[in-house]
């Protein structure tokens, strides 16, 4: 049975959020440490991805560009340090009810290709059409999807974008750091992992929620 007293500050919404990035800011490397507050622990972190959930507005009198839903968003400024603002959000984000108090999974999957069926879940803007092309063989367009709770049961993403992560981002021989990124500010709730793990190849054992 789940504890209401220690899950409280779940209850209601705090700030700020958390994201799962994938960078390789050389300078920092592995004591990488992006800003609070807003910046949900990855802005600031250059050559780097953010698979945002953000879980706070933070209104325009804080120099934000937020908005007030819970939301799913991918940022990055390629190799430039990243931001949550609009400016870096590639495609558009996706309301979704995070700060419930509930436990959610998330899946994040990258194909080396254009997956043709998540058609109906792509998004795209200007930002994003510098990274849309092919880098040679071997490192084609490919597509960045994000799954939550049943989208990961019914395999359909909350967003899905077209996307060569060669491009977008500087990463020598295709290394890079991941992890994950979080913080708070005036307002704040508990961030919490239960659990994560991670697959290369085309199919992990449990992906699709079995």
């Amino acid at each position: 049975m789940k504890s209401l007293n220690h899950h409280r500050s779940c209850a209601v919404h705090g700030g700020d959020g958390i994201a799962f990035v994938i960078h390789s800011d050389r300078q920092s490397e592995t004591r990488a440490i992006g800003k609070d507050g807003q910046n949900i622990g990855y802005g600031g972190i250059s050559n780097s991805i953010a698979i945002e959930l953000d879980m706070w507005a933070n209104v325009d009198t804080q120099g934000s560009s937020d908005i007030f839903h819970d939301h799913i968003a991918i940022h990055s400024a390629s190799t430039r340090p990243n931001s949550p603002d609009s400016s870096t959000v590639l495609g558009h984000l996706r309301h979704v009810l995070l700060a419930d108090g509930e436990v959610h999974t998330v899946k994040v999957k990258y194909f080396p290709y254009v997956e043709t069926k998540y058609i109906n879940s792509f998004t795209a803007n200007e930002v994003l059409l510098p990274y849309l092309k092919d880098n040679g063989e071997g490192r084609r367009l490919g597509t960045l999807a994000v799954f939550i709770d049943e989208g990961i049961r019914e395999n359909k993403p909350i967003i899905a974008i077209p996307l060569n992560l060669s491009v977008l981002l500087d990463l020598p021989q295709s290394l890079a750091y991941t992890g994950f990124t979080s913080s708070t500010g005036d307002k704040w709730e508990k961030h919490e992992i239960l659990s994560w793990k991670w697959c290369e190849g085309s199919h992990c054992p449990g992906e699709d929620g079995d």
